[in-house]
């Protein structure tokens, strides 16, 4: 039998309390990866700081996998239809040939001023997914400790080719290194050029000293300490399970082929963007001959242009 004083909510004006489901729970982070939020910067001059460390990847079976999984990606940016838009991993990722790519090449070298304009349309980046472990962060500082999975750009690529190579101090260093690597000190702004703003992250850095590995316990982070530069056996167990205590896999951003879905919104989007054909998406056909491809630039012309070999849009990070 109900217990009629629990339900005097019924009656006195209580049900907003009941209400939990208009608010919206935001849940940042979710997707395991490590987002450098300009909005959270305390002081926009100064920019984002933090300090992360990258960490090799051990699978889930227990092996050594690759240190950072690179991934080739599109965005589809048509405003109308926005159901256009989207993001897709490029089969180049496969050494397949990738139609969206001959599509902003055909587009970018044609004679024809809009269909230039409208290549603008499809972005183009090269990321790369590693571990790392969020050291500090003035602005998130909840993330301290955890292991999560940075995605970033040429320049950071470049500045741990630098260390591995040994340009900046004059000794290698690879700073996935548990034992001897490198803190990456993160310093973000935002950039702006034109109508568009992007982070800048080219006065991120190395600190200069090799130290090991720092993992979680109950009284905060602890470096694990060596014994010419090696671990115990003891430390090399605790470091183990430590890699192991996260929340996400590096795996899951592998990048996937193309579905049957997605491969039919590309050729609608190739409808679209040269007006060849009628669109679900269109309700009237091309009047004249203004989206044709039929004017591509030869190889021979100065105006081709050609892919640069890690990106021929911008890849700021």
């Amino acid at each position: 039998m109900a217990n009629f004083n629990e339900m005097d909510d019924l009656f006195s004006g209580n049900l907003d309390s009941k209400m939990d489901f208009l608010n919206e729970k935001k849940t940042v982070n979710a997707d395991g990866i490590y987002r450098i939020d300009l909005t959270k910067a305390k002081d926009k001059k100064k920019g984002y700081k933090s300090i992360i460390r990258f960490l090799p990847n051990l699978t889930k079976e227990g092996k050594v996998g690759q240190a950072a999984i690179e991934k080739i990606a599109h965005y589809v940016d048509i405003k109308n239809p926005k159901e256009l838009s989207g993001w897709f991993d490029s089969p180049k990722n496969f050494n397949e040939k990738c139609a969206l790519t001959d599509l902003y090449y055909n587009m970018v070298n044609s004679k024809n001023a809009i269909l230039q304009e409208k290549a603008k349309s499809l972005k183009y980046t090269k990321k790369y997914y590693s571990y790392c472990l969020v050291i500090e962060d003035e602005q998130q500082p909840e993330l301290a400790g955890k292991i999560m999975i940075f995605q970033y750009g040429k320049t950071i690529k470049d500045k741990i080719a630098a260390e591995k190579n040994g340009e900046i101090t004059g000794v290698p260093c690879n700073v996935f290194d548990l034992s001897q690597g490198k803190d990456f000190v993160i310093f973000v702004k935002e950039i702006s050029t034109g109508d568009e703003s992007y982070p800048d992250y080219k006065n991120s850095m190395f600190k200069p000293e090799m130290t090991s590995v720092s993992v979680m316990t109950e009284k905060g982070l602890k470096q694990v300490p060596t014994q010419d530069g090696k671990f115990s056996d003891k430390g090399q167990m605790a470091i183990k399970e430590f890699l192991m205590k996260r929340d996400h896999d590096l795996e899951e951003y592998s990048p996937k082929k193309l579905s049957e879905e997605q491969q039919a919104k590309i050729n609608e989007i190739m409808s679209f963007m040269t007006g060849k054909s009628s669109s679900s998406y269109t309700n009237s056909k091309p009047s004249s001959d203004d989206f044709e491809l039929e004017n591509v630039v030869t190889s021979g012309s100065k105006e081709v242009v050609t892919e640069d070999e890690d990106d021929f849009f911008s890849d700021f990070n």
